[in-house]
């Protein structure tokens, strides 16, 4: 069983890069893929209000140019995914 895990041990002897690095640039990876995924979440509830910024989703809501019902919704996830980015961002100085 433990065959069919990966090993940044055994990673690191056939690239022949310290453990270290495969471990952050693993990370960092992980890291971008998480950003854009999460960026194309964004884009989805841009497209569906077709508005370009969050505040602009408020608006929309707040004049009844949108059925407040999910908007209010799609405008937190909007406001948690941003958090997010900025967390991943965060982070990913870290490991670099």
């Amino acid at each position: 069983m433990s065959e069919n895990i990966v090993s940044a041990t055994r990673i690191s002897k056939i690239v022949g890069v310290s453990e270290e690095e495969i471990i952050n640039k693993s990370l960092i990876s992980f890291i971008e893929r998480e950003i854009r995924l999460t960026e194309a979440d964004i884009a989805d509830i841009r497209e569906r209000y077709n508005v370009i910024t969050k505040e602009a989703l408020y608006e929309a809501i707040k004049t009844k140019k949108v059925v407040s019902h999910p908007a209010w919704e799609d405008y937190i996830v909007w406001k948690n995914k941003e958090r997010y980015i900025e967390d991943l961002k965060a982070q990913a100085k870290v490991t670099e």
